[in-house]
């Protein structure tokens, strides 16, 4: 059952039923809405709830940073609530801007990060508390004498799904990289993106820059 974006009883784990269409949905709504220049992040505690309140507060920002969506301007952050947690979208995919929702994570809390750049490279980062789990495509990060699945951390139970992926690209550039990861932060953290990211308006908005 879904609820106030998020799925229950349905976490975790590529083989279970219904990964394949959630990767579907995902590789259509990225294909529509242009999934470019863009930095998304889901976070959940483990237990109760966090505000967008509090999660302006985890990034340490002041109540007078806030925007609104009037006043938003390129590179700011924008922050929206999904249930028990909070997601972010930015248009800066960069280090400089993951360095500030990194904030986000830590002891208590699961944070997911996508990015996605204009050339076409994408970025998975995760924390669970103190274990984190990182992927870049459309090639594998290269750590000398380190396989690729050292570094999936959190998400090694989905090691068979980021294999195929990085084995297809190379015969089928089509294959969409960002759908997969979207259905992997939804089946993970329970939180449904929807159309609703690129056409309504976020709650706040915070400078990430000057």
């Amino acid at each position: 059952m879904r609820e106030n974006g998020r799925v229950d009883g349905d976490a975790g784990g590529s083989a279970r039923p219904g990964f394949g269409a959630l990767v579907r949905r995902y590789a259509l709504l990225v294909d529509e809405m242009t999934w470019e220049s863009i930095a998304y992040t889901v976070t959940v505690p483990d237990s109760g709830v966090l505000t967008v309140a509090d999660a302006i507060r985890r990034l340490g920002y002041e109540a007078g940073a806030v925007r609104a969506a009037g006043e938003v301007r390129p590179g700011d952050l924008g922050l929206r609530q999904a249930g028990r947690g909070v997601i972010t979208c930015s248009d800066n995919p960069y280090q400089d801007a993951k360095d500030v929702t990194d904030r986000l994570a830590g002891e208590g809390f699961r944070h997911w990060y996508l990015a996605g750049d204009i050339e076409g490279n994408t970025t998975l980062y995760v924390r669970y508390g103190d274990r984190e789990g990182r992927l870049e495509f459309p090639e594998p990060g290269w750590i000398p004498f380190t396989p690729w699945t050292e570094s999936l951390g959190p998400l090694a139970a989905y090691e068979d799904v980021f294999t195929r992926l990085y084995d297809t690209w190379a015969d089928d550039p089509e294959m969409c990289i960002d759908g997969t990861c979207l259905a992997v932060i939804e089946r993970e953290s329970g939180v449904r993106l929807d159309e609703s990211l690129w056409i309504r308006p976020m709650e706040v908005y915070l400078p990430t820059s000057g």
